[in-house]
């Protein structure tokens, strides 16, 4: 005798639910697999850090020039700032130029993004993930020389992703690195650095570890200044200067 056919499985009115769930979670993935693999949202502001005197004086800039230079510049800047963008215009050139090619200097970059300007740390960090492939100095120039056209976009990633391919770094291992916190707590120590030595403006110039208390209008200015500090450093009389720095910003805002 034939058994009887099995009686049909009633469906559940959640099963609908459940499938919508599931595709639902499936897209979560897929979008969070995506912002994982491209770093997520971007770090734009410090973190807390905490280090001693003797380390923060550790704390190494972007350098170039001979370690044992007879004379070391640091300078902490923001690459937001105006008075640093006429600073690498006007002086930088003529400082590598005529110091750092020569012998005569090492000249070091420091971090120290103002909180008045919205893409100053996010600009810190780009400079950092470009130096992460050797090219800092080539991408410093170019994120100054535009910095009219990225200061004020919400979104200024795209902007130093395109400045990054054209210094001749990768550009999607650039953009993983800005789109992430990496740096954040590098730029934040170099921050932390410029406060404990006072610093409370931009651009701040130090020589062999004194403070210039005033930013040199040209390079004559500027090299009469290293004559005072290490007589001698700058060799023969120092040429015409190039046009006027500009003053520096202030943090009087942060």
């Amino acid at each position: 005798m034939p058994r009887p056919a099995p009686a049909a499985k009633k469906r559940s009115p959640l099963t609908p639910l459940y499938l919508l769930l599931g595709l639902i979670v499936v897209a979560g993935a897929g979008v969070l697999f995506t912002q994982m693999r491209k770093g997520g949202e971007a770090a734009r502001a410090p973190v807390p850090v905490a280090m001693s005197p003797a380390e923060l004086q550790r704390l190494p800039g972007m350098s170039i020039g001979r370690p044992d230079a007879p004379l070391t510049i640091l300078e902490f800047a923001d690459f937001q700032c105006g008075g640093c963008q006429r600073w690498a215009t006007f002086m930088e050139p003529l400082i590598k130029e005529r110091l750092v090619n020569t012998g005569r200097a090492r000249y070091v970059f420091y971090d120290f993004p103002l909180a008045m300007h919205a893409n100053a740390f996010l600009a810190a960090r780009a400079g950092r993930c470009a130096n992460d492939q050797e090219k800092f100095w080539e991408f410093h120039a170019l994120v100054f020389q535009n910095q009219g056209k990225w200061s004020y976009e919400e979104n200024a990633v795209p902007l130093f992703v395109e400045y990054a391919g054209q210094a001749g770094a990768d550009e999607g291992r650039f953009e993983e690195c800005l789109r992430s916190d990496r740096f954040a707590k590098e730029v934040s120590e170099s921050v932390k650095l410029g406060e404990s030595l006072g610093v409370g403006g931009t651009p701040t110039i130090f020589v062999n570890g004194q403070r210039l208390q005033d930013i040199p209008g040209d390079y004559s200015q500027f090299a009469a200044e290293l004559e005072k500090i290490a007589p001698g450093s700058t060799g023969a009389a120092a040429p015409a200067g190039a046009a006027p720095a500009g003053a520096a910003d202030s943090a009087a805002a942060r």
